[in-house]
């Protein structure tokens, strides 16, 4: 049986997490689902039709950012019973997405495989998956995190899980429905979900009304006395609105999870000498032998596999780590799962150490320059290949080559307004620095390693990336060539080194307004385009970002420039981290994941670099009311610092028209809550007024 791994994604400046797909011929396995991973997979034809199981090495959005889109594209393709493995907090974090995601006849399986828990195991016809959990240093495991949960809160999760995705079929059944014509999913209204149909405007009214409660409760609290922030309906308020059942409240875990996996027994080789010598002739009686039945020949003698099909043999092994930080590296090197596959073990534990074939190392910065990893990493037999995924060995190179060649011929025309995406060709360090030994690889996209029937790896299917300078050259001397007569282009020479509009300002502070799209494609992602996402800059008060789609955060790394700034970014004349540190508004129109699913990583980023601020600054957010859910669910997986954001309902600053009024206005009643944050926001952004408008497109969508 041939088998084999493959790098969808490495772990870069710009994607902290490596995204791995192994590949059997009836089914895949993919570790790790980043943000873009489902468009990197359409530019280079990777298949994931045939997605058995997913498994994350930590439950956070850089793990996890691209999942929720690709189970709403597999959904719609007919794809069924799909197993998803990861940590504590898995169950929590896809119950949260049952506020854009309703696909219940996909059959999904969520396996928590929680530390202390025996049976926290994966394994089907190819794979066998264990878990190893690492912490960091000085955390102490509770006992939420501890063993199989079997509490009233779990029951919850799953039960609003199999709602949003359904429960696994039988194979037999499944097999009949894939051979039914496929017709694209869509959003059900379902009164086994909601408490009523799923109706936007009255779930919005009925939100209104919660708020309104509360605001008066507030004006009481205030008229004796309590000085406390108005502060926005609380979490089950909220939620019983929008659902019968409300997910229950968890808090963030650090755990993380290396893989150990194993593949399937190698059946023995078939030994045709001995077959022929015992009467046999080639054809169908050959391959009963191999699949191990007995046969009779036609003289009446019975002969059995084990006289002419050789031993079976157990299959390669391979290792999966994840590192996120250095504070991880006493847990990891002192871990007695990993002791079976060091040189420092007995020989009872020699075989087992033949089976290694390959360790992928998923390291965050800094784990691979610390000598206790690296005098870990020695302990493992010399001939097991280190697939070494960490951002100081893997060059930030920009993977969407289809997107960079169609805007390096943008930016040979006008270079301000088509910013050319920031990329490194050449890493940091060598390999060389981690492990002295050819055993040593910097992972590619698309590098394969084949673990059956030989051993090897493969670079065959690895493009060569071409950097944004050399597509802009490319692009430059094309469009001169085109513009001159046939017969100058017969002669010219084929230099491309054509330089770079030398008019470009590249000292510019950025312009006093600018406004940016980052994303516009549609619902399913494009080689050409990514999903929606717009950012506004206005000097002096601050950033905008106008819906946010899987990946705008990269793209911002790229376009404004990640950690220094982009030296092509003249208009906006900030870098990444300034941007989003001066970040004042995010808006989003409506609950379709592509137009929002960016939102979860921007509003970690935000948080991680401006908490520790002396001035604590405060993030607005106009967004439909069940994005504000979403997000309170979601926050108890991973900080997104929900204590400073200020939150207002598209439907409570909402304009109608109504000719007997005489024309456009506010809705009348704004609460007294949505009033201050409303004001806020104009004062931040030195704005005079806002609202928002209902749009004909779905439940509870706005323009602004």
């Amino acid at each position: 049986m041939k088998w084999s791994i493959q790098i969808v994604r490495p772990n870069t400046h710009n994607v902290e997490s490596t995204s791995v797909l192994v590949h059997f011929p009836s089914g895949r396995y993919l570790f790790n689902c980043s943000e873009g991973t489902q468009r990197l997979s359409f530019e280079n034809k990777v298949r994931v039709s045939k997605l058995s199981a997913v498994f994350l090495t930590r439950v956070d959005w850089d793990s996890m950012g691209g999942l929720p889109g690709m189970l709403l594209t597999l959904a719609d393709t007919g794809a069924k019973n799909l197993t998803i493995s990861g940590g504590h907090n898995l169950m929590h974090a896809l119950a949260a997405t049952r506020h854009f995601i309703l696909r219940n006849q996909m059959g999904v399986r969520v396996n928590e495989l929680r530390d202390g828990d025996a049976a926290a195991v994966y394994k089907d016809e190819n794979l066998k998956v264990a878990p190893v959990h690492i912490y960091p240093d000085g955390y102490m495991v509770t006992d939420r995190e501890w063993g199989a949960d079997e509490s009233e809160e779990a029951t919850t999760r799953k039960m609003l899980v199999a709602r949003a995705f359904g429960q696994q079929q039988l194979q037999s059944v499944a097999a009949a429905d894939r051979k039914k014509k496929k017709s694209p999913a869509v959003q059900q209204k379902k009164r086994g979900y909601y408490n009523e149909p799923c109706d936007g405007a009255s779930i919005e009214q009925k939100l209104q009304e919660i708020e309104n409660q509360h605001q008066l409760q507030q004006q009481r609290k205030q008229e004796v006395g309590m000085k406390k922030r108005t502060r926005s309906p609380d979490h089950n308020s909220r939620q019983a609105q929008i659902s019968d059942l409300a997910l229950p409240r968890t808090k963030p875990t650090p755990v993380a999870l290396c893989y150990i996996s194993e593949g399937p027994e190698v059946p023995g080789k078939f030994d045709v000498n001995a077959a022929k010598a015992l009467g046999l002739k080639a054809g169908p009686l050959y391959g009963k032998l191999t699949r191990g039945e007995s046969v009779t020949t036609a003289d009446g003698t019975v002969i059995h596999p084990s006289q002419c099909v050789g031993p079976a043999r157990l299959s390669g092994i391979f290792i999966i780590i994840d590192c996120p930080t250095p504070a991880y590296i006493n847990s990891l090197v002192t871990s007695p799962r990993f002791f079976p596959y060091l040189n420092a073990s007995d020989d009872t534990h020699a075989e087992t150490r033949e089976r290694l074939l390959l360790v992928v190392h998923s390291l965050g910065s800094g784990v691979a320059q610390d000598e206790r990893y690296k005098a870990w990493v020695k302990l493992f037999p010399a001939h097991v290949r280190h697939m070494v995924s960490a951002p100081e060995y893997v060059p930030d190179e920009n993977p969407f080559q289809r997107h960079l060649r169609v805007q390096a011929a943008m930016a040979a025309i006008d270079p301000q307004t088509y910013v050319l995406p920031q990329s490194a060709s050449e890493p940091e360090l060598s390999v060389r620095s981690f492990i002295d030994s050819e055993n040593a690889i910097v992972p590619s996209s698309l590098m394969v390693f084949d673990m059956e029937p030989k051993p090897q790896l493969d670079c065959s299917k690895v493009q060569k990336t071409i950097t944004p300078q050399e597509m802009l050259r490319m692009a430059t001397f094309k469009a001169a060539s085109q513009q001159r007569s046939p017969k100058d282009r017969a002669t010219e020479s084929h230099d491309h080194s054509v330089s770079i509009s030398s008019s470009v300002n590249y000292s510019s502070d950025g312009d006093e307004l600018i406004v940016c799209p980052i994303g516009t494609g549609s619902s399913v992602p494009s080689i050409y385009r990514n999903v929606s996402a717009n950012i506004v800059s206005v000097r002096g008060y601050g950033g905008i970002v106008l819906d946010c789609g899987e990946s705008t955060v990269s793209l911002l790394k790229r376009f404004l420039g990640y950690p220094k700034r982009n030296a092509y970014n003249t208009r906006v004349g900030l870098s990444y981290t300034e941007f989003v540190s001066s970040l004042k508004l995010l808006y989003i129109s409506h609950m379709h994941a592509d137009h929002h699913l960016g939102a979860i990583l921007l509003l970690h980023e935000w948080n991680q670099l401006t908490k520790s601020l002396a001035s604590k600054p405060r993030l607005s957010v106009v967004a439909p009311a069940r994005f504000m859910a979403w997000i309170e669910d979601y926050s108890g997986v991973e900080d997104l610092g929900l204590d400073r954001l200020d939150f207002v309902s598209c439907h409570n600053i909402r304009i109608s028209y109504d000719q007997a009024a005489g024309g456009v206005h506010f809705r009348n009643g704004i609460p007294t809550y949505t009033q201050t944050n409303l004001d806020k926001i104009k004062a931040d952004l030195g704005l005079t007024d806002m609202a928002t408008c209902s749009v004909i497109h779905c439940p509870w969508a706005y323009g602004l």
